[in-house]
């Protein structure tokens, strides 16, 4: 049975969210901000970081992930959709909710393809990456409430003799 999530978890996952994403653009920053400096509002600073407008950016759209995996993957708001659906729609929404934010902002030129390439490697790479951590996490779980079943399960049988 699984625990049911308080406002303090989804916090949490703002917040990581939100950590990981600020890594990896100061790590972009470290790599390409100088040279991006001219082309995005997110590297309006160069090498240097990100500006508060952008770190602002980057939590509502951490907050607005956060929403999107509550709408798919609770059954709060959708009853009955497979887990891969609900997985093709919440990366098809956040493709296209991380799309608003790129235009709406100016993160970078959206008349060039060199840009949105980098953007979709990006995506992947991060997608890949998230979902095989929670693979190996889903499976270490299903191996520890196996465990606990048999365990269970040799207690009652001696309870029985």
């Amino acid at each position: 049975m699984e625990k049911r999530k308080t406002i303090l978890d989804y916090i949490g996952e703002v917040f990581s969210i939100f950590g990981i994403a600020i890594t990896a653009i100061y790590i972009f920053c470290f790599l390409f901000g100088d040279d991006a400096k001219e082309f995005s509002s997110m590297f309006s600073l160069g090498g240097s970081g990100i500006s508060l407008a952008t770190a602002a950016q980057y939590f509502l759209v951490s907050i607005f992930i956060v929403a999107l995996r509550f709408i798919f993957f609770t059954d709060t708001v959708i009853k009955r959709l497979s887990i891969p659906l609900r997985t093709v729609c919440l990366v098809s929404s956040v493709l296209v909710l991380i799309s608003l934010f790129i235009i709406i902002f100016d993160w970078f030129p959206v008349n060039m393809p060199l840009p949105w390439i980098m953007f979709i490697g990006c995506f992947s790479i991060s997608f890949v990456i998230s979902f095989t951590v929670s693979f190996i996490n889903e499976r270490a779980e299903n191996k520890r409430m196996e465990k606990a079943l048999t365990l269970l399960k040799k207690g009652n049988e001696k309870s029985d003799v």
